[in-house]
């Protein structure tokens, strides 16, 4: 009786737990299907966003032309030699993969014979951030590197060509002011807004038209998609949306001109400007010293990097734009246009020059203490008489002035599309009152009347002002960028001058360069005609004064097509520095017209 209910009650706990078990093996039926079935939509998402990665692909950047289509920025293939961390992997800590790769690595120095530039440190840092990237090890391999590679007998595993996008300037160091350089560059906001993990790196603008534009230039980046493990190694990659070239930019500038300018300050520091006076293009935009760009893309050694900022010479300074001079005598032809008319003096006034200007304790001399005698309005733009101008300044005082410089664009920015364009200065009382304190003096009014004291211009203002001399009035906006939809270009103002005043001021330029006693006859060119205006501004420095030299230019006289800013720091004079640059430049744009017998007159 005692076994046979031993026996029931153990029937009754197997079955009990054979139930218990069905049905946890139910549950588990009924949870896998909710899982392999139901929800596996759910599921595969999740496992593909945890699985797969975004990688963002640079498009090709677009070029940079000059106006007759020669290429200032272009791009070639760097062919790269790279290695996919993925076929190296090592068991255990990752720095046994660090040392796989590293041994790679080794093993091509040698086979290439020559000196490792990937650092250990470079591959650690790829394999903790990039890992499912090609790790370039080896940049501008040549043919015979690319051959040794390839046809080696050594295994090289997970080796790949992998080419990458550079930037290139065909014409080294010219206009590298005005085209910047590129470097390397980061997620871009529609990348982040996009949440790619990963980007190749592509150029990114740093200074010059390479940052104004750089939207333009850069196009829109592709994608591409990477499935990786649970370790973060690549296993598989799909091919996204294809990257769309950058546009291309066509510029004002003409090489011809561009070179002709660089090569005249070549030597010197300073800068130098030629417009189109009709519509504003700028043909020529040149700073010296300068630097070549492709030494700077994607990236300056660190070396060269720190010679360049400290340089004292500053070459990568745009002087054309961003440098403030006082003008010097460039500015009396405003002057001049302010006396006649809003002044009231008529350019036949004539002044006694003793060569020297007194107005109580106030004295400025003439140049090197010349007596010019009396002269009239146009005689003394030609001889650059600093007593006709403090003269006739101290009568009319500074409002006319004033009026005359705002509408020629003095004390603006030209609204050139470049970055780091200096408004200069032009004072007012107010403007002195409130940053120096001080009342407004006759003396203040007639430094300014010669282009000294406060007044400070860029040479590119002052090449748009001389184009409102030569159009008769109009001020341009500088552009740089060409629009092939759009030639007569953006005005900024239109000053009402009388032709009367305006041609007084032209013949007193014209006789700078040939009449007898003319400041700027170094500049002259047989067979052209030109208006121009000599300029010396003395400044102090830490070695003490020294001189800025300027001269501004239009020609032909008859018929305007330039307009021209040179300034050269240290100079000796204006006519005597800056004339020789400025017929060499001269020459170079009109000397196949005014050639005589094969050669140019000089």
């Amino acid at each position: 009786m005692e076994q046979h209910e031993q026996t029931s009650f153990s029937g009754w706990r197997i079955a009990l737990l054979g139930l218990v078990f069905l049905l946890g093996l139910s549950a588990i039926g009924v949870r896998l299907y909710q899982i392999q079935v139901v929800d596996s939509d759910t599921y595969e998402q999740r496992q593909t966003r945890q699985s797969v990665r975004r990688v963002l692909l640079p498009s090709p950047r677009g070029r940079i032309l000059d106006r007759h289509g020669v290429p200032l920025a272009d791009n070639r293939p760097n062919y790269c030699i790279a290695l996919y961390a993925e076929e190296l992997r090592r068991p255990g800590r990752w720095s046994n993969t660090v040392n796989a790769v590293e041994q790679e690595v080794d093993k091509l120095a040698v086979l290439l014979q020559q000196p490792r530039t990937c650092s250990r440190h470079k591959i650690e840092e790829h394999v903790a951030r990039s890992l499912p990237l090609p790790l370039v090890v080896v940049e501008h391999a040549d043919d015979q590197a690319i051959a040794r590679v390839t046809e080696s007998p050594e295994h090289f595993p997970g080796m790949d060509i992998f080419v990458q996008p550079e930037r290139v300037y065909p014409q080294g160091a010219m206009a590298a002011h005005v085209l910047g350089f590129v470097g390397r560059g980061d997620l871009t906001e529609e990348a982040r807004a996009e949440d790619y993990n990963f980007h190749l790196s592509g150029m990114e603008g740093r200074s010059g038209l390479e940052k104004e534009y750089n939207d333009v230039l850069c196009g829109l980046p592709g994608g591409q998609l990477i499935r990786v493990d649970a370790t973060g190694y690549r296993r598989h990659e799909w091919v996204g949306r294809q990257p769309v070239p950058g546009r291309d930019l066509t510029l004002t500038l003409d090489v011809k001109i561009q070179a002709a300018m660089e090569a005249a300050l070549s030597g010197v520091r300073g800068a130098g400007v030629v417009l189109d006076p009709h519509n504003g293009d700028v043909l020529a935009l040149a700073s010296a010293p300068t630097f070549d760009p492709n030494t700077l893309s994607p990236s300056p050694s660190p070396e060269l990097w720190k010679l360049l900022l400290d340089d004292p010479t500053r070459p990568m300074f745009n002087r054309a734009i961003a440098g403030r001079y006082q003008p010097g005598s460039t500015f009396k032809p405003f002057v001049a246009l302010a006396a006649q008319i809003y002044g009231s003096i008529p350019s036949t006034r004539a002044n006694d020059c003793t060569g020297e200007f007194v107005y109580g304790k106030f004295h400025v001399p003439c140049a090197y203490g010349e007596k010019h005698g009396v002269v009239d309005m146009r005689k003394a733009l030609e001889v650059s008489c600093n007593v006709y101008f403090c003269t006739i300044a101290s009568e009319m005082g500074y409002e006319p002035i004033l009026s005359v410089a705002q509408q020629a664009g003095f004390g603006r920015r030209t609204g050139i599309d470049l970055p780091g364009e200096t408004s200069g200065l032009l004072p007012s009382p107010n403007w002195k009152r409130t940053q120096m304190k001080e009342g407004w003096a006759v003396g203040d009014t007639c430094l300014i009347a010669i282009g000294q004291g406060m007044l400070l211009a860029s040479p590119l203002q002052m090449a748009v002002a001389t184009a409102s001399i030569a159009n008769g009035g109009t001020v341009f906006k500088p552009r740089i960028v060409r629009n092939e939809h759009r030639s007569e270009g953006d005005v900024v103002a239109h000053a009402d001058w009388p032709d009367s005043a305006l041609q007084v001021v032209r013949g007193g330029m014209a006789d700078v360069i040939s009449g007898e006693e003319g400041t700027g006859h170094r500049a002259q060119v047989k067979g052209l005609s030109v208006a121009a205006k000599t300029g010396t501004a003395e400044h102090d420095t830490a070695n003490g004064r020294r001189k800025f030299g300027w001269m501004i230019a239009y020609a032909p006289v008859e018929a305007p097509r330039v307009a021209i800013a040179m300034v050269v720091e240290d100079a000796a004079t204006g006519g005597k520095t800056v004339g020789p640059l400025l017929q060499r430049v001269l020459i170079a744009i009109f000397g196949d017209e005014i050639a005589v017998d094969g050669e140019v007159g000089r």
